[in-house]
């Protein structure tokens, strides 16, 4: 047998915790700088607004590839989006607690994964722990549970998946082993025609296909209509196919628009119809005690998905799946890995594999953990009452402006406008001119805005995750789209 070779220098430099040491050192005062900077509003523009063509070709000829880490992290930083500069009001996604990352580099050198309790010990007893105390702040009752997944997109099927186990089981079904073949009826959902793009997606993914999504219909302020939810499950029934589940949408990704979850949870009680609510974005206004009326009626839900990573201020992916009755939690998946454990149909808490779609997944809880530990869940309340706040000072701003107009007053941190149209000057066009506007801020502009569409109309779009922003970066980010609009009306007279 062939004597085993000495670990190589170049591994000892790897693993060296002096090494480690001066590498966290740099990186923090980098960090440092960055938040510095971005609070200071220092760059011209909280977006570097390349091409994808120009970007790739930055990295392309980048000299970081073989000069260190060092110089790779300083070009990230300054060529990625800067969500700690306020006048970022683009996607949904947190500016983060600061202190939160630093849990980061913690768990990422522990990378404790996460399927039995054997691979994370504390990660797996504070998901526990945590997620009924968190489900009881959100209003669900005693008893209640969930776990944590990566991302909305996968909480949101997961949840979905529970219902349909669920149903199979009511009907004397087995829908783990037989899949879609063991119902005799088609299966659907109930959604808003607002509702993000994610629960049809799931809905393919289980395999429903495009008829397993029935779009409910909204009123002016983009909330679905209860009367059109109970004209369409007559359809559905009249049809021969059964529901699945409704979702309420807390708040939709497109408008902040919350649905009325308390008369869409007495429908589902109706109907014995298991009640979903997307909260990804917005159900942290249960938090808050300005703004928890909003989510009225959460606490009668089945399951409710909480992106902890867009208004709690904590690093992406981290998701919520809560349940109200801890044990449906185990609906989901039923797997048979003998390696694993030794019965998969026992309910056991600690081995969370048995609950989510991932095997492995990162140490999600010490995230929660930490923000308990440094803040308590006060802070989560504070971040809404401050972004709900901006959401509402900016619709202020709009509506005391000639010549705009918002979509819908905004119940969150989301405000659509645009310049209203003139009056025989580019009406057919006034899309075509919303769309070029953006364009042009984005390239000119400070800030960073998004655009959306309802019914056919374009419209801009501000979500408003940073709480640092103030008033005035909202009145600069309008006064720079007002001093574009002549040249864009101009551009457009030309053609």
């Amino acid at each position: 047998m062939p004597a085993l070779p000495p670990v190589s220098d170049a591994l000892k430099r790897a693993f060296d915790p002096a090494r480690f040491a001066k590498a966290a050192a740099e990186a923090s005062e980098a960090l440092v700088g960055h938040l510095e900077r971005a609070q200071q509003r220092h760059a011209p523009s909280s977006y570097p607004a390349p091409s994808p063509e120009q970007e790739r070709a930055h990295w392309q000829n980048e000299t970081s590839w073989t000069s260190g880490r060092k110089r790779m992290h300083d070009q990230v930083i300054a060529r990625s989006n800067h969500l700690h500069d306020p006048r970022y009001m683009g996607h949904q996604v947190a500016a983060v607690l600061p202190e939160a990352a630093t849990t980061g580099m913690v768990t990422d050198i522990l990378n404790n994964g996460q399927a039995i309790y054997e691979m994370g010990p504390s990660n797996a007893a504070q998901e526990d722990l945590l997620m009924s105390e968190i489900g009881g702040q959100l209003g669900l009752p005693p008893g209640c549970g969930g776990v944590l997944c990566h991302g909305g997109t996968l909480g949101n099927m997961v949840a979905l998946m529970a219902a349909q186990r669920k149903v199979a089981r009511d009907m004397g079904l087995d829908s783990w082993q037989d899949g879609v073949r063991a119902f005799p009826q088609p299966l659907v959902v109930l959604v808003s025609a607002r509702a993000h793009y994610c629960i049809d997606r799931a809905m393919r993914t289980m395999g429903w296909g495009a008829d397993g999504t029935v779009l409910v219909q909204t009123n002016e302020k983009h909330q679905m209509r209860v009367d059109d939810l109970q004209a369409q499950i007559k359809h559905v029934h009249d049809e021969g196919k059964r529901v699945l589940a409704v979702v309420g949408s807390s708040c939709t990704t497109s408008a902040g628009a919350y649905d009325p979850l308390e008369d869409l949870a007495a429908a589902c009680r109706q109907h014995g119809i298991w009640f979903h609510v997307d909260g990804a974005h917005g159900a942290s206004a249960a938090f808050s005690d300005a703004h928890r009326h909003l989510v009225k009626g959460i606490e009668h839900a089945d399951t409710v998905v909480l992106d902890f990573h867009k208004t709690c201020g904590i690093p992406a992916l981290c998701t919520g799946v809560f349940y109200a009755r801890h044990a449906e939690s185990f609906l989901p998946f039923s797997q048979h890995a003998e390696y694993l454990w030794d019965d998969a149909n026992d309910l056991d808490w600690w081995d969370t594999g048995k609950r989510t779609f991932e095997c492995t997944k990162r140490m999600l809880s010490t995230r929660l953990a930490a923000i308990k530990a440094e803040y308590g869940w006060d802070i989560w309340g504070e971040l809404v009452d401050r972004m709900w706040a901006l959401g509402q000072a900016l619709a202020t701003l709009i509506e005391r402006r000639n010549g705009w107009e918002l979509a819908m007053a905004p119940q969150a941190n989301i405000v659509c406008f645009r310049p209203s149209p003139l009056q025989n000057h580019h009406a057919d066009r006034w899309n075509e001119l919303v769309k070029s506007l953006r364009k042009r801020h984005l390239i000119e502009g400070s800030g960073y805005v998004v655009q959306t569409e309802f019914d056919g109309k374009i419209w801009l779009r501000c979500t408003l995750m940073n709480p640092l922003t103030e008033e005035a970066d909202l009145s600069q980010m309008l006064d720079e789209f007002e001093a574009l609009l002549p040249s864009v009306l101009k551009n457009m007279d030309a053609q």
